[in-house]
């Protein structure tokens, strides 16, 4: 939209190009600017909130505009804003003076336009915009002609011919315009920056069109794409300066074409890009005004875009591109940075320059319609609502171009097919009359309405699941979660939308295969720390692949050759553990294998509830062929009168032969004694030893452990002398959850006395072993006195722990 010299003031924007006949007959959905159009979010000034359009019925293309049934809107706003803070925006909208007050504004706006090289009113200081209304006439031209005409629009996306160039009113004097939105993209923020020279191309952010419902193949009316600033040098009158610039669009959402239906001779159509063809001076006129003077302003594009297909949203860059014909770059001041004086009036002449235009859409009223959304749903029918999770709508999705929609009649076959669009919507269009249901899946069909098909099976792509159907955009499902929608009656000019599936990803679970040293019998140990925790992701709710800590896990398999544990108790089959502490899952090695290996299997459960299909298996290895053939649990030894008093202890046995008891005084070691091992067992086995020890004599003593094949393993050194008589008494576990063993008793009685921080004696055993399992897993949880009494009298007193 063009810059003018002279000053001036807004005035009503009627045009004054009489309108060509309205020559389409197919009614159309367009805006209205009558009194009875619904406007939200519109006014008059500079704002950025998006403007919510509602279409009106053009039945007879004639601009008299009836309610339009269902409500269909179109909401336009920006996103991504290049230039942000600028202060060039006025409170002063009326024009009088009062309440000035500049405002920080965008480089896209909505309701401003360029000032001059003078204020347009009393009071108002340089570099403000001028006011202008939001939602008015579409394309609308304030002064002398040269807006954009009728002819250059086409409101069917359908018009062929002769109806092309027909539709939409801009000019009509009747007063029964159609209706467009008013946008201003600032040169001034490029001003004096050398990264923006003559001939640029910036991006400035994005305008968005969104659609209330899917419609079939848009038309995005355009108009004014171009504007430009003259002055005259303060040092030769005489001499005028011009710079050109122009805004430009182009589509970012994939998946659509663009066709261009109409517009003047710089409305062009490259791919999808829609540009002004004037690359050197691309003013503000839309058409030719030749007695324009002292200028001929011309050179702004106009005109008529049809995007092809099902359209939801579109996301448009704009840019501004110099224009190469410019002596100087977007704009100027009156006195330069050092006081120079750049324009003939000097510091009174401070412009604001920018482009304005308009934007407007239309589309062909639809007759017995059905549209809906494929919607990645995260939670699935957690909230009974496939619309949205938490309240946050869910994003559309086609899965990468899989899906179709499948219109499947009373009959159960197949009589229209579509691709659901990127956007993850689809629509069948002009439904004969009758009852259908509808099917996605990733197999399409040949079915029409002269020839249905037999419906094909409702599959979705690898890793996604169906979560619901529903008819309606509030809370619901249709109560079967099958892929396939409720039966919709389609009666004449019925219009059925929100027609939407719910589907999702399924969790991924991490399988792991680790290492470990030889494990003993009954040993445990703990899933973290050295070894992996369970991990796993989910596109919804765990993108990265991480720890489930704090998620859901359901063990699917557990080991058959040990005993899976958490928090202390025995996990069964299928178990669902709920807020998943990785320090809490423990394996038990319980029975003694010779696969050198166990394994369960485990799945992550998404907030959905949907577990992961293929469970993943975690497997634990050790180098040797099962657990250790002897487990040596237990070998103290103690001085008694200088007799060495031997006690060792096996949690298991496998095909053990023999223990040779051996001494050594120097660095050889000698066999003394020999103990029969009980063989094969996987309870408890003890055994005891002595052997007369002489006066100022250190011995070494160990265990020669034999199987019946004549390996052997050696048990840990002890070191023993008459001299030595300190207690060897060891207590495991301390703390103690439920039991604990005491090791390393003198032979004989032994009096066990468990005493509480008080004093009082609560509970007292008597053993004739040297060692022995004490329960207290009644015991309330505290610290206790655990005194030990030999019947030669020896005392040894501990501090235990309940825990």
């Amino acid at each position: 939209m063009k810059t003018i010299l002279k000053q001036i003031i807004i005035v009503a924007l009627a045009l004054l190009i009489n309108g060509v006949a309205m020559a389409q007959n197919v009614p159309t959905l367009e805006f209205s600017t009558e009194n009875n159009m619904v406007v939200t979010n519109a006014g008059f000034g500079l704002g950025t909130a998006p403007i919510s359009l509602n279409f009106k019925n053009d039945a007879a293309n004639n601009q008299i505009f009836t309610t339009n049934s269902p409500t269909s809107t179109l909401t336009i706003g920006f996103r991504n804003q290049q230039f942000t803070n600028l202060s060039y925006g006025s409170t002063d909208y009326l024009g009088n003076g009062s309440n000035y007050n500049t405002i920080q504004t965008t480089g896209l706006v909505f309701g401003a336009l360029p000032s001059t090289s003078e204020p347009y009113y009393a009071g108002d200081v340089t570099q403000t915009a001028a006011a202008n209304n939001r939602f008015s006439v579409f394309g609308s031209y304030t002064v002398g002609g040269g807006g954009p005409t009728n002819n250059m629009f086409t409101s069917n996306p359908n018009a062929t011919g002769a109806n092309l160039g027909t539709g939409i009113n801009a000019s009509n004097t009747n007063q029964k315009y159609t209706g467009g939105v008013n946008l201003f993209t600032t040169a001034q923020a490029l001003f004096n920056n050398p990264a923006y020279p003559v001939g640029s191309r910036v991006y400035f952010g994005d305008v968005v069109f969104t659609f209330s419902t899917p419609v079939l193949n848009p038309v995005i009316h355009i108009a004014g794409l171009g504007g430009s600033y003259r002055f005259q040098a303060a040092n030769n009158p005489s001499v005028t300066l011009s710079t050109f610039f122009s805004s430009e669009l182009e589509l970012q959402t994939p998946g659509f074409t663009s066709t261009r239906m109409s517009g003047n001779t710089f409305f062009t159509i490259d791919n999808n890009k829609i540009l002004n063809n004037n690359n050197a001076n691309p003013n503000g006129g839309s058409t030719n005004i030749l007695n324009e003077s002292p200028f001929n302003n011309f050179g702004a594009a106009s005109g008529s875009v049809r995007i092809n297909g099902v359209v939801k949203e579109l996301v448009y860059r704009v840019y501004l591109e110099s224009g190469t014909a410019s002596q100087f770059a977007w704009s100027t001041k009156g006195v330069d940075a050092s006081g120079n004086i750049l324009i003939s009036g000097g510091a009174a002449k401070d412009p604001l320059t920018g482009d304005v235009w308009s934007l407007s859409a239309s589309y062909e009223k639809p007759t017995q319609q059905i549209s809906g959304t494929v919607l990645n749903d995260r939670d699935g029918l957690k909230d009974n609502n496939i619309n949205q999770t938490a309240g946050i709508a869910n994003l559309p999705t086609n899965v990468n171009g899989t899906l179709y929609a499948n219109l499947i009649n009373s009959d159960g076959n197949v009589v229209a097919s579509v691709l659901v669009n990127a956007e993850g919507n689809y629509l069948f269009d002009k439904v004969p009359v009758g009852d259908y249901t509808v099917q996605v899946t990733t197999i399409t069909s040949a079915g029409t309405y002269a020839v249905p098909a037999v419906a094909p099976n409702t599959v979705l792509p690898n890793g996604w699941i169906n979560t619901g159907e529903f008819n309606g955009a509030v809370a619901g499902n249709d109560g079967l979660v099958n892929g396939n929608l409720a039966v919709l009656n389609i009666a004449a000019n019925t219009i059925s939308i929100n027609n939407n599936f719910g589907i999702e990803r399924t969790p991924e679970s991490v399988s792991f295969d680790n290492f470990i040293p030889t494990p003993q019998l009954n040993s445990v140990i703990t899933l973290t720390g050295t070894l992996p925790q369970l991990t796993g992701s989910d596109p919804e709710d765990k993108p990265t692949t991480a720890s489930l800590m704090g998620l859901t896990v359901q063990i699917t398999q557990i080991p058959n050759n040990s005993q899976l544990l958490y928090a202390g108790s025995p996990v069964s089959s299928n178990q669902i553990i709920p807020n998943y502490n990785p320090t809490l899952l423990q394996i038990k090695f319980t029975i003694a294998t010779d696969t050198g290996l166990t394994f369960f299997k485990y799945a992550y459960i998404d907030s959905a509830g949907v577990p992961d299909p293929t469970p993943a298996t975690y497997i634990v290895r050790w180098p040797n062929l099962g657990p250790l053939p002897i487990v040596l649990s237990e070998f103290v030894a103690i001085n008694r009168d200088c007799n060495a008093i031997l006690n060792w202890k096996t949690s298991s046995e496998i095909n053990a032969d023999k223990y040779e008891v051996e001494i050594s005084t120097s660095s050889v070691f000698s066999k003394v004694g020999t103990i029969a091992a009980n063989g094969n067992t996987s309870s408890t086995s003890k055994y005891a030893f002595t052997y007369s020890m002489q006066s100022n004599v250190v011995y070494y003593f160990r265990l020669k452990m034999i199987q019946k094949d004549g390996s052997f393993t050696y048990s840990e050194i002890r070191k023993l002398s008459c001299a030595d008589s300190r207690s060897l008494i060891a207590i495991a576990p301390n703390p103690v959850v439920s039991s604990f063993t005491i090791t390393g008793m003198q032979v004989g009685k032994n009096t066990i006395l468990i005493y509480g921080n008080d004093g009082k004696l609560i509970k007292s055993q008597i053993v004739t072993n040297t060692y022995a399992d004490i329960n207290i897993s009644s015991f309330a949880k505290a610290v206790y006195v655990l005194r030990i009494i030999n019947e030669n009298g020896t005392t040894t007193t501990q501090k235990l722990i309940k825990d």
